[in-house]
């Protein structure tokens, strides 16, 4: 399935998808192959620093990575050494990030991050025609078995709307009356 949403550069740029337990994410989260998918391991962002050395290496930030979340903001906005047409990131097993009770706060403002480089990366100037931004988009995928381990994601559900198909309706579809 192809998102619509995930190749935009509107926002929300930070998502929240609730997913079957064991359902493949490639599968669900389909995106051009001219963008870079990054996928960090929510069971190692359990602290801010875990969550910070998970993305530094993912990412492979630069050596003045400076392991706060300011720095997390400027890399994130500015990924020079990454090019790509656009970029997602999916945090897996989310309901792991941050999850001390005294990390709320810490959670809201990893969110706000991920949106605040997805809405830097739409306003920057791109390489096409358009001069348009680029996407950046953030998922933050948990099963629905765990969806209710935190009360609130800061974080819409992503739009599984699909791409128009051009091969007619869907098998099973009914066809419209005459």
């Amino acid at each position: 399935m192809s998102l619509i949403a995930l190749q935009s550069i509107k926002k929300p740029w930070a998502h929240l998808l609730v997913h079957a337990e064991g359902e493949a994410l490639d599968k669900l989260l389909s995106v051009p192959a001219h963008f870079v998918t990054k996928t960090i391991s929510g069971k190692k962002c359990r602290t801010k620093a875990g969550l910070l050395d998970e993305f530094s290496r993912v990412f492979s930030f630069p050596d003045y990575f400076g392991h706060n979340w300011d720095a997390l903001e400027e890399c994130l906005a500015d990924l020079d050494w990454l090019p790509a047409k656009g970029y997602l990131v999916v945090v897996t097993e989310a309901d792991q990030v941050l999850t001390k009770p005294d990390e709320e706060d810490d959670f809201e403002t990893f969110v706000e991050i991920l949106s605040e480089a997805g809405e830097a990366w739409s306003l920057k100037e791109s390489d096409d025609a358009t001069g348009d931004g680029l996407p950046f988009h953030a998922v933050l995928a948990v099963s629905d078995r765990h969806k209710r381990s935190r009360h609130n994601w800061f974080a819409p559900p992503l739009a599984m709307e699909r791409k128009p198909s051009k091969s007619g309706p869907a098998k099973g579809a009914k066809k419209p009356a005459r």
